[in-house]
């Protein structure tokens, strides 16, 4: 008679396949040495993965690198997206609690320019609490990282943080549904978990649940498949908080669509709080039904926009601060970096770990000349997404005129217009200077390409929907 294999033998052959998955969907054999070698499966079917790493800093790497091969590479052997816990062997100290303020006091104090928000004063749980806020967490699928203290603000994200905090402070009264949109590596995550933490902080019992909307879609999938329509539902609408990202997902797929308009209406009637991301504004988001571009309108928009210098240098500051202490950055390092990367707040923190690893590995001081060689190899990493013709390219086929046309002499507002744009694209997103941006358009001189930026810099200050489509060009540029 043969022998049925034990779950541990069953869970243990499972487990090989989703190495040997995540294995092949890594660039280096290394990264999956270091970060999925040492986890030890407790749990793992299709519903629910448990995973053991060493300590929580395993966690903030596998979710800000590598956590979406992990999901497709589990897609692959379980069937479907479980949702996945990290059970750290050390324990996690949860963040400080946060004392009760009034949201709208919250949102006019932090919106005012040059006051900083109220400091958080740390609380003293019991030791229960202590013993379960981790593990709380970690069933809320939240980042133990990714808080309000580590969120850097500037002038492009300070209304966006403090309507945030205001939601944070009192979920289900204030701007309900919250809807925050910009592009990708602005922030937007970030804030979301932050959310969840505040809430949590001051409510260790509220239900806070955080998903990408594609798991969102992929579990309602499942459900249909195995019967599972109810369990799926008192998930989702027995919450206090849901925190939904990359809502664009589900953009085109009518039945996600409908489940979670339904789970939508039955929050917001109990006065639950919801907040969803998406990379571009509601009215822009294609495919999404009426109902629910009505349901997102009737909350607060808030946008984050791309930050400036001294946003993307207090970036970096801070995370030295936080992680990186023993690293002596000099300024003009953080400057030339911060000058450099100027789209996407994930790339720029990933440079500065880059810089730091080469010259600890290395054993070489962190100074100009090494920032230099570090940006060459980081920043061209992928030309083609920012180089002058693919800049041309897209901004003449949203403008509707022809990239030769713009290379010309016509001065026409319709040539004008979008030629002025791409040079002030190039100008953001790539290392060009001005004469060699006036080159790319038929020879012009830098002081033709400094007033064609002046111009798009004046107008989006001035006029909104002149910037919404600025950021939009820069989010697919970035993308």
């Amino acid at each position: 008679m043969a022998v049925q294999p034990s779950p541990a033998d069953e869970r243990s052959r499972l487990w090989d396949r989703v190495l040997d998955s995540v294995q092949s969907r890594l660039s280096s054999a290394q990264a999956f040495e270091t970060w999925f070698r040492p986890i030890v499966p407790r749990e793992l079917d299709p519903r629910l993965v448990d995973l053991e790493v060493p300590n929580a800093f395993f966690v903030d790497w596998i979710h800000e690198h590598h956590l979406t091969a992990l999901r497709h590479a589990l897609t692959d052997v379980l069937g479907a997206c479980p949702d996945i816990r990290f059970s750290p062997r050390e324990p996690v100290a949860p963040p400080p609690a946060t004392p009760a303020v009034d949201a709208r006091s919250a949102v006019a104090a932090a919106a005012a320019p040059g006051v900083t928000p109220p400091a958080r004063t740390p609380a003293a749980p019991t030791d229960a609490a202590a013993r379960g806020a981790g593990r709380n967490w970690f069933d809320s699928q939240l980042n133990p990282r990714l808080v309000f203290d580590t969120f850097v603000v500037g002038g492009s994200s300070r209304f966006t943080h403090a309507a945030c905090q205001a939601v944070s402070r009192t979920p289900g009264q204030v701007y309900n549904p919250l809807f925050i949109f910009g592009g990708s590596g602005l922030g937007k995550t970030h804030l979301l978990h932050a959310i969840g933490h505040a809430v949590k902080d001051a409510r260790p019992d509220s239900r806070v649940h955080y998903v990408p909307a594609e798991r969102f879609t992929n579990e309602m999938i499942y459900a249909i498949q195995h019967g599972q329509t109810l369990a799926f539902r008192n998930k989702y609408r027995n919450v206090d908080v849901l925190l939904i990202d990359d809502v664009q997902f589900l953009a085109g797929k009518e039945s996600t669509q409908e489940e979670f308009f339904y789970t939508f209406n039955a929050l917001r009637d109990a006065h639950k709080q919801i907040v969803v991301t998406a990379d571009r504004a509601p009215k822009d988001i294609e495919n999404l039904e009426e109902r629910l571009l009505s349901r997102f309108n009737q909350g607060l928009i808030a946008d984050i926009k791309l930050p400036d210098l001294e946003t993307r240098i207090a970036i970096l500051r801070k995370r030295c601060e936080q992680e990186l202490a023993t690293a002596q950055v000099i300024d003009d390092v953080l400057l030339l970096l911060a000058d450099r990367i100027r789209g996407n707040v994930r790339e720029l923190e990933g440079c500065l770990v880059r810089l730091l690893a080469v010259a600890s590995l290395t054993h070489q001081p962190i100074d100009l000349r090494l920032a230099e060689e570090v940006l060459a190899d980081y920043v061209h990493a992928e030309p083609e997404s920012t180089s002058p013709e693919r800049i041309v390219a897209v901004v003449a086929e949203r403008f509707g005129v022809k990239p030769e046309a713009m290379m010309g002499q016509r001065r026409t507002q319709t040539v004008a217009q979008p030629r002025q744009v791409a040079m002030y694209l190039m100008r953001q997103l790539t290392d060009l200077s001005l004469s060699e941006i006036g080159r790319v358009f038929g020879g012009r001189d830098h002081s033709t390409v400094l007033y064609a930026c002046n111009q798009v810099g004046r107008r989006m200050l001035a006029e909104d929907p002149f910037r919404e489509r600025i950021d939009g060009l820069i989010s697919a540029l970035s993308s």
